[in-house]
C-alpha cells in the first residue's frame, strides 16, 4: 500500500521529536555536572582541608616556642654615696706678697710691672716682669691714636715657638673683645710674636682695670695657660702692652 502525505509528515515529525529529547537530556546532564562541580569547588573553598580535595594545602609547621629570657640584674651602687674624708688640711699662714716694683725708664719706653708669674699646672705662664707698657713703636704714622697688646711665646730654653693660639677677651670701653691670633704672625716683636690691633675698638689708649685678658690654648682649643688679666692706661707712652709667655713644664 502506498504511503500518502501525512504519513511522511508523521514520521518527520516522530525524528524531530526524538532529536531534540535527545538534545534536551544532554543540556540536562552538562547543568547537572556543572552544578556538581560548583558544589564541589564551593565546599573546597569553604573547607580546603577536606579529604575530597586531591590538592589539599600544605600542613603548616608548628610554631617554636622560645624560653622568655630573664634579664639578670647588675650590681648598682647604693642609693646614695658620701665620700669620707681622709685628711684634713690644716690652714697655714699665708704670706702677703710684696707691692710690684716700677722699672727705671728706658730711653723713651717706661715700662711698669704689674703682676707676677704664678704656680699653675699649664705649660705655660706669664713670664717674669710682664705685662710691660710702651708708647707705639711699631706703627709710628698712627702715633697716640693706635693701642694693643703685643708679645712673644717662648719654650723651656727661651726659644720662640711659633703656631701656638693666642686668644684676647674680656671688655674695653663698655665693648666686648674677643680676638684670635697665632703666635710668629707678628714678628717685629720676635719670631714668636703675636699682636692684637685694638683702634677698632678705641680711637688711642684707654684705661681700664682688669676687664681684659690673654691666654694660650693649642690647636684643639684647650688653655695651655691660665688667663692673664692686665690693666690698660690711657697716656700714650703706655698704649702698647707687652705680654711674655715661657714654658715651664
Amino acid at each position: 500500500m502506498d504511503k500518502d502525505v501525512f504519513d511522511y509528515i508523521d514520521e518527520e515529525g516522530e525524528s524531530t521529536r526524538r532529536t531534540d529529547l535527545i538534545w534536551n537530556t544532554l543540556t540536562i546532564v552538562v547543568l547537572a555536572v556543572t552544578l556538581c562541580i560548583c558544589v564541589v569547588f564551593l565546599i573546597f573553598f569553604v573547607n580546603p582541608n577536606t579529604g575530597m580535595n586531591p590538592f589539599p594545602p600544605p600542613t603548616m609547621p608548628v610554631a617554636l616556642e622560645l624560653d622568655t629570657l630573664t634579664p639578670t640584674p647588675k650590681q648598682v651602687l647604693p642609693p646614695t654615696w658620701t665620700l669620707t674624708p681622709t685628711n684634713t688640711l690644716t690652714p697655714t699662714e699665708t704670706s702677703t706678697p710684696e707691692p710690684s716694683a716700677t722699672l727705671a725708664p728706658v730711653g723713651e719706653a717706661t715700662m711698669t710691672e704689674t703682676s707676677t708669674a704664678m704656680e699653675s699646672d699649664m705649660p705655660f705662664v706669664l713670664h717674669d716682669g710682664n705685662p710691660q707698657y710702651i708708647p707705639n713703636l711699631y706703627h709710628a704714622e698712627l702715633g697716640c691714636s693706635w693701642m694693643g697688646i703685643g708679645g712673644q711665646v717662648l719654650s723651656l730654653n727661651g726659644a720662640p715657638v711659633t703656631g701656638v693660639v693666642v686668644k684676647l677677651g674680656g671688655q674695653l670701653a663698655g665693648q666686648s673683645v674677643e680676638k684670635v691670633t697665632v703666635s710668629g704672625i707678628a714678628t717685629k716683636y720676635g719670631p714668636a710674636g703675636y699682636e692684637f690691633d685694638l683702634t677698632d675698638i678705641v680711637d688711642g689708649p684707654t684705661a681700664s682695670s682688669y676687664s681684659l685678658w690673654v691666654q694660650l690654648l693649642d690647636q684643639a682649643g684647650l688653655p695651655m695657660s691660665q688667663q692673664i688679666y692686665f690693666d690698660t692706661y690711657p697716656e700714650c707712652d703706655k698704649s702698647t702692652i707687652i705680654i711674655y709667655f715661657k714654658q715651664v713644664k
